[in-house]
């Protein structure tokens, strides 16, 4: 009987996990357009060549006259990052687009015990990182294609840095998974209005600004203050391994800071959502940032592969 409850269990956790939707965006605008600001700071830096090529490419860009009416009043370097800024950003802009693609922006595992119920992974992020970058790199490819798929590199590569686009939380509390912390609960502090963790952890690197785009200047600035480039790179010879690691990364974070091992307390109730931990919130400010700079020091390494 236990034999048959146990498989049941499996066979049921497998059937929900799979339906269970997650959500598709990973940092807010500001730090994904943070992450643009910065590989494009890097690549200037140690890869001019990449960063003119990507630039000519993006005048094909199905959406160059949307691009164009952003940028406007900007001219060289200044207009060239802000394209940057745009492009890690465009995926989110362009949900419900014939180009949105729900399931390119996570490759989710359970981070829970119960992983051991449902060792599956929801999502294609590591598919679709492999293939654009494959499409970006193809001098043969229509320029559009190739400029559509930069867009998706530079999204793809700041999504999987963000803990909860590699991990969720399953349990008898949340027997479909938390959805990547979506509809899991809690407050920044007391009589604060409940937040679900996706949204908190999205939102841990923004700072106070008129506008995103002055606020990922701000992002930016303070993280490449406080987290220099590594003097050499290390994406390795596989890119698709090193995402791939980049997100084993950001697993190991979901487990270890994001649900501290099972110990936060979260609730699928908003109005019974407990108060945040004290120290919880800066580490968690500390390691968006880290991530946010990691994220653009590596995009500018695979950004670099790319020729005209």
């Amino acid at each position: 009987m236990r034999k048959l409850a146990i498989t049941l269990a499996v066979a049921a956790a497998a059937t929900l996990g799979a339906l269970a939707p997650a959500p598709a965006r990973a940092w807010d605008d500001q730090g994904h357009m943070a992450t643009g600001d910065i590989a494009y700071d890097a690549l200037t830096a140690r890869h001019p060549e990449a960063a003119a090529a990507i630039v000519a490419i993006m005048r094909d860009h199905p959406d160059h006259a949307l691009f164009d009416k952003r940028l406007a009043g900007l001219t060289g370097p200044a207009r060239d990052r802000r394209l940057f800024a745009l492009m890690a950003v465009w995926p989110d802009d362009t949900r419900k687009s014939p180009n949105d693609r729900p399931d390119w922006h996570y490759a989710l595992k359970v981070v829970s015990p119960w992983r051991f119920v449902f060792p599956f992974t929801v999502g294609k992020a590591e598919v679709a990182f492999r293939e654009q970058l494959a499409i970006a790199r193809d001098p043969k490819a229509p320029r559009a294609q190739r400029a559509i798929a930069l867009c998706w590199i530079m999204h793809l590569v700041g999504d999987q840095h963000q803990p909860l686009h590699a991990g969720h939380w399953m349990s008898w509390t949340y027997p479909k998974t938390d959805r990547a912390g979506s509809i899991a609960f809690v407050r920044r502090q007391a009589g604060a209005p409940p937040v679900d963790m996706h949204e908190l952890w999205d939102s841990a690197p923004d700072r106070p600004a008129p506008n995103r785009e002055a606020g990922a200047d701000l992002v930016a600035a303070a993280v490449e203050a406080v987290h220099p480039r590594p003097a050499r790179d290390d994406l390795g010879p596989d890119p698709s391994a090193a995402f791939a690691a980049w997100e084993r990364e950001s697993w190991t974070l979901a487990k270890t800071a994001a649900y501290r091992d099972g110990q936060l307390a979260t609730s699928p109730d908003r109005a019974a959502a407990p108060v945040l931990p004290a120290g919880y919130a800066p580490r968690m400010r500390a390691i968006a940032d880290a991530r946010v700079a990691q994220a653009g020091y590596r995009l500018a390494e695979v950004l670099a592969l790319v020729k005209t």
